[in-house]
Formats: structure tokens, sequence, C-alpha cells
């Protein structure tokens, strides 16, 4: 039968292994937590690139939005005037008869 030191001094022996590869796996969970971190800021950093992108192509698009409708306008005042200018030969020509 093992003496009560002997079981003191393998209990102490286990602690010292446990503790050991606890410090082993400190560390692989702080170089993982490290590792994430890191991930995690080139994904943010690429998510800002991709919104700066999104945001300039809304401008571009607004921007030729703004063009096609004052195109629009000015078609459809070229058009108006056209009819107005119609109207008014049309009436000069009743007028001859």
């Amino acid at each position: 039968m093992p003496r009560q030191s002997d079981i003191g001094t393998i209990l102490d022996l286990a602690e010292e292994e446990i503790i050991a590869k606890n410090k082993n796996g400190t560390v692989i969970a702080a170089e993982l937590a490290l590792l994430a971190a890191s991930l995690s800021t080139v994904a943010d950093f690429i998510a800002t690139i991709s919104a700066g992108i999104a945001l300039r192509q809304v401008y571009i698009d607004d921007l030729q939005s703004q063009k096609e409708q004052k195109e629009q306008e000015a078609q459809m005042k070229d058009m108006q005037d056209q009819l107005n200018a119609l109207k008014k030969e049309i009436k000069a020509l009743r007028g001859k008869k």
C-alpha cells in the first residue's frame, strides 16, 4: 500500500503537469484570440472599403439620374415649344382661308 507522502508527491507531479499543459493551452488560446482579432480587423477594413465603393456608386447613380431628368425636361420643353409653334402655324393657316 502506498504511503501518504507518495500519494502527495504523485498529486504534486500531476498538478505540475496539468499547470504546464494549461499554460500551453492558455498561450494557444491567446494566439487564437490575436488571430481572430486580426481577421476581424481585416474584415472591418474590407467592409469599410465596400461601403465606400457602394456610397460612390450611389453618388454616380444619383448624378446620372439628375442628368437624365434634365435631358428629359429639355426634350419636353422642346416638344412643347414645337407644339406651340405648330398651333400658331395652324391658326395662321386657318386665318388665311
